[in-house]
């Protein structure tokens, strides 16, 4: 079993998708939709990290050791595993129809 770690990247980026989902949708979306992430995370990831395939859009990047993992239809987490230490490191979480180099340049501002 592994376990899981958020960064502070990955916190911020959940309160973005949160905020968002809330002033878009609903605050009960929202929730849930922070729930299903988390419950899906832990379910999946903990037991088998490399469940997910290395990410093409993070690959054209050039960055090369990063996974992403499809929670529904519309939110994708990205991550990387730490084999050494039994680690799933949570980096990023995105609504897929965002950019996420748009995203990262705003975190990365922000954090």
């Amino acid at each position: 079993m592994y376990e899981i770690t958020a960064s502070p990247v990955f916190k911020l980026c959940l309160q973005r998708l949160v905020h968002f989902l809330s002033i878009k949708f609903s605050p009960k979306l929202a929730l849930e939709t922070k729930q299903l992430i988390k419950s899906s995370i832990v379910e999946n990831l903990s037991d088998n990290p490399f469940i997910a395939p290395i990410s093409d859009r993070l690959v054209s990047l050039g960055i090369k050791e990063y996974r992403q993992y499809l929670i529904d239809q519309h939110n994708i987490v990205f991550y990387r595993v730490d084999e050494e230490n039994r680690r799933v490191i949570l980096l990023a979480v995105i609504d897929s129809r965002q950019s996420i180099q748009k995203l990262l340049s705003e975190v990365i501002l922000l954090s």
